[in-house]
């Protein structure tokens, strides 16, 4: 995939307002705007990188000429009336292959670009993937008309899992219209028949840019709107400034992080050693200094004879001392989630905090699910020494509802009264003090991992990608067959769960039944999302910062 780069303008607004570098020289967080975007573009895998530059702005040429990337640069030197013009002197170095095209004083979150590649590299079905945030920071901004893209009755969802399908372009608006909600961000992924549309403009005489994208609609081009959350433009010299608080919002702040013991992940110690540290790198690249903690080395057990009110003094204190902003864990021993209760009652920030946790506690969490409506199956709650109730339908699951699922034998299916009574019998001869009896449900396992408050949400077949949870029980539904759900629906449901629950960083397991219907057999906080941990790890990061920040 080809990148190209429009860095033909004069930049005059910055000039006039005291800034002395040429536009694509001046830096935002220290590395200069056309760098920062080469950069990015390399991470992405290009093949090439073409940019455009006027005549008389020696300085860029030649610090151009003087960079030696890994992928072959093309330096196009041309003095353009519009950046459509522009373009159109690039075209001929981008025919052949797929490209993107900005300016060179787009500015976007890495990551959010990144995804933004990641998705057009894999969407062959499409003519172009526009940008499009929400994020009304223009001048005189273009609406962007979108309609959402709908299945055949007869579709099957094996081939979807994972997937998030994106609004279709329907127009190009000047003004507001009807739903418009979103609008260009200037970030263009293209191929071929968009090089010819753009032949066309040339001919029929036209010089903007948004007249170029209307023209795609026109001619019938396939276009998907591509959401990124903020896009900003460096017009103006107060705009850099405002360019860095985007990029780094976090600057400034110090953050812990405490991973989880080994002892509560079982068979998954590297794949949640791996999430919570590529979370510490996304906080990083949003500006904030991060330390690690280990519940395992940490002794958070030393405030145990400590008064409470003790405890949070000394706590007060030493947040003052060393500047900490806030905190993300994923934490599950006693000791260490009551350390996180006195910080989360001193108002300190954190994900997922203390009481969210320990609402996972399976026992808590069916008991909330029944009460606010969540769907789950027929469930009930056994107090240590119960005996197995009459009325328990079979199959069944039995299922320890004391604390987190630690082994094996914490989760187990049973076919007839006899099974059960043993599984009963072993779980109290272990002193589990609960457990929660669920209905067996008949249809498709769909585990799920979300963030609530973002736009995250995975979802997938276990059967069908080889991936199997700590204790491979999948297999007794047997393989996905498909069925049809609204996975809006579930998203909107796991993120109330998540709410009630109070754990923004969530995952779990449902089973879609024949009808479409799902109910919620399993929520956790916080997994190990191994199978997106890349685009997880960003969105985390983000809940976090907006929980730090607010």
């Amino acid at each position: 995939m080809k990148f190209a780069v429009i860095a033909a303008g004069e930049g005059s607004r910055l000039a006039q307002e005291g800034v002395a570098q040429p536009k694509p020289l001046v830096p935002v967080c220290g590395e200069p705007m056309i760098e920062r975007l080469l950069r990015i573009f390399v991470e992405c895998g290009a093949t090439e990188i073409i940019v455009i530059v006027n005549e008389w702005s020696t300085a860029v040429r030649e610090h151009l000429q003087a960079l030696e990337l890994p992928v072959p640069l093309k330096l196009v030197v041309k003095t353009t009336p519009s950046s459509m013009h522009s373009f159109h002197a690039l075209s001929p170095y981008l025919r052949g292959e797929r490209f993107c095209l900005t300016t060179v004083d787009t500015i976007f979150r890495e990551e959010e670009f990144k995804k933004y590649i990641r998705y057009f590299a894999h969407a062959k079905d499409v003519d172009g993937c526009m940008a499009v945030p929400p994020f009304v920071d223009d001048e005189k901004p273009l609406w962007v008309g979108v309609e959402e893209p709908t299945d055949a009755d007869s579709t099957s969802n094996l081939d979807k899992q994972g997937s998030h399908r994106l609004p279709v372009v329907t127009g190009f608006h000047d003004q507001q219209e009807g739903d418009d909600h979103l609008i260009s961000g200037g970030i263009y992924c293209l191929g071929d028949k968009a090089l010819d549309v753009l032949d066309h403009c040339m001919e029929m005489g036209m010089s903007r840019m948004r007249n170029f994208q209307r023209q795609l609609v026109a001619e019938g081009l396939h276009l998907e709107a591509y959401p990124i959350d903020k896009i900003l433009d460096v017009d103006h010299k107060d705009d850099i400034a405002k360019a860095e608080a985007f990029l780094r919002p976090l600057k400034d702040k110090k953050l812990v992080g405490i991973s989880r013991g080994n002892t509560y992940s079982p068979n998954c110690v590297d794949n949640d050693d791996a999430i919570i540290h590529a979370v510490k790198h996304q906080l990083e690249v949003l500006g904030a200094e991060v330390e690690m903690k280990s519940e395992d080395v940490r002794n958070f057990s030393q405030f145990n004879q400590w008064k409470p009110e003790q405890v949070e003094e000394f706590l007060k204190k030493e947040l003052e001392m060393k500047k900490l902003d806030g905190y993300f864990s994923m934490a599950r021993s006693s000791d260490t989630l009551t350390f996180l209760g006195y910080l989360d009652g001193i108002g300190f920030p954190g994900i997922n905090s203390s009481i969210g946790v320990i609402n996972c506690i399976r026992e808590t969490m069916t008991q909330v699910f029944l009460d606010e409506g969540i769907p789950c199956p027929q469930s009930m709650v056994l107090n240590y020494g119960d005996e197995l109730p009459a009325e328990v339908t079979f199959p069944c699951w039995l299922k320890r509802g004391d604390g987190c699922a630690q082994q094996k034998e914490d989760t187990c299916y049973a076919e007839t009264p006899q099974l059960a009574s043993q599984v009963l019998a072993d779980f109290w001869a272990r002193k589990v003090l609960s457990v929660v009896i669920n209905e067996h449900l008949k249809g498709d396992l769909v585990k799920f991992y979300g963030v609530e408050g973002t736009d995250f949400f995975y979802w997938f077949y276990p059967s069908k990608c080889g991936h199997r949870s700590k204790f491979g029980l999948e297999s007794i539904n047997g393989d996905a067959q498909g069925f049809r759900f609204d996975v809006d629906a579930l998203k909107n449901t796991t993120d109330r769960a998540a709410k009630l629950l109070n754990v923004p960083v969530y995952g779990g397991d449902c089973i879609i039944a024949e009808d479409g219907t799902f109910k919620i057999i399993d929520f956790n906080d916080w997994p190990s999302f191994a199978p997106c941990r890349d685009e997880a790890a960003y969105y985390i990061a983000k809940r976090i910062c907006h929980e730090v920040l607010k």
